[in-house]
């Protein structure tokens, strides 16, 4: 253990490989892809993080999900737009979805 320590080469190899070694199981992608299925036309609400204590929360309709993304038609005032998210921004609470009916459902 003490070479891995002392040699400069190894050791922030090592640092880096245990952050990105860190995956998330394919059965939790494949329950928020099928929650978001059963969401497709459904009005939604949802909270973007956008930094440090910023969000943004918008309203939309989910248009189509497709392998690693799904859709979102947003209609504000004065300006109509389809915006992209990844499965993966809601299992690491990037994106917070909400369904609008009388429970307020979170979606994920």
């Amino acid at each position: 253990m003490e070479m891995i320590l002392t040699n400069k080469w190894y050791f922030p190899f090592f640092i880096i490989f245990s952050i990105e070694g860190d995956y998330l199981p394919a059965s939790s992608v494949t329950r928020v892809k099928g929650a978001v299925e059963d969401c497709i036309g459904k009005k939604v609400k949802f909270k973007m993080k956008k930094g440090k204590s910023r969000s943004q929360f918008s309203e939309g309709v989910i248009v189509d999900t497709y392998p690693s993304i799904f859709t979102v038609f947003v209609e504000k005032k004065d300006h109509k737009r389809i915006v992209s998210f990844n499965y993966i921004d809601i299992l690491t609470n990037n994106v917070e979805f909400y369904i609008c009916d009388d429970k307020e459902t979170r979606i994920g």
